[in-house]
């Protein structure tokens, strides 16, 4: 188990620290309203958890912090210059261990939003063996315009492993034509969040075989959507439903299809 030590600030060593020159790169960026919020906090019931500093043992016994920024920022506000703040100690000897310990330290604790993960890890740098799959999950994601959360659901099997810096991916067929359907109906139609899940399970449910399977299913869909329109109809958002009407359009064979929609 790794060992703490104790160490005590200065109002200014931990104005030094709140510099954006030696704050980690690979950890969030402070939000003003948080730390306002802790500031009034603090102000109340006083420090209720010490924040974390790590020594870079790697970077000549450099200090950064760990853990705690928007709660040294409050504190930074309500301390004279003749205060001195305890804090717990980490030394790190390498930039893998400084990431582990934030990250881990987040899992734990509440706060980080997979976003936050997502961020740390990419700036990481490419030092670090996962990057390459952190950066693809973020081109997913931006050109999509999928959240996070539906991008992971479509392509990596663990969260808790993603937030500690493992990325490990699903079916890679799977993955990628669900991607390829929820991609389409998102840019297209932008359907809310709690569709999506629904279109989701559907793309992940149905196995499409290869990608034109997927692109004869996508020109399927939208002219059935056409077709609602012509009716004054929108098909369903609610996520079991809109699920099951999918299957249900997937099913059936062309001439099926075609009798559907000419239908009046």
């Amino acid at each position: 188990m790794k060992k703490t030590e104790k160490i005590y600030l200065t109002k200014k060593e931990i104005g030094e620290l709140l510099k954006s020159k030696n704050l980690l790169p690979f950890n969030r960026q402070i939000k003003k309203k948080h730390a306002e919020n802790l500031e009034k906090s603090i102000s109340k019931y006083g420090i209720l958890r010490n924040p974390i500093i790590c020594m870079l043992k790697y970077d000549n016994d450099k200090i950064a912090i760990a853990d705690g920024q928007h709660t040294l920022t409050a504190i930074y506000q309500l301390i004279t210059s003749k205060d001195k703040i305890e804090c717990n100690l980490v030394k790190c000897h390498t930039k893998r261990e400084v990431i582990d310990l934030i990250a881990k330290l987040n899992t734990t604790s509440v706060g980080w939003r997979l976003e936050d993960f997502l961020s740390a890890w990419l700036n990481f740098g490419i030092d670090n063996p996962e990057y390459r799959n952190y950066k693809f999950i973020n081109d997913r994601m931006e050109e999509s315009t999928l959240s996070l959360d539906k991008v992971l659901n479509i392509f990596i099997r663990d969260k808790d492993m993603f937030k500690g810096g493992k990325v490990v991916f699903n079916d890679d067929l799977v993955s990628n034509t669900t991607y390829i359907f929820t991609k389409h109906v998102r840019l297209k139609y932008n359907f809310p969040a709690h569709t999506l899940t629904g279109v989701i399970g559907f793309a992940k449910g149905v196995k499409f075989k290869n990608k034109d399977e997927v692109k004869s299913f996508i020109s399927r869909f939208d002219a059935y959507i056409d077709y609602l329109k012509t009716k004054k109809q929108t098909i369903t958002y609610h996520r079991e439903f809109i699920k099951l009407k999918l299957f249900e359009l997937h099913s059936l064979t062309d001439f099926e299809f075609v009798k559907l929609i000419s239908n009046d």
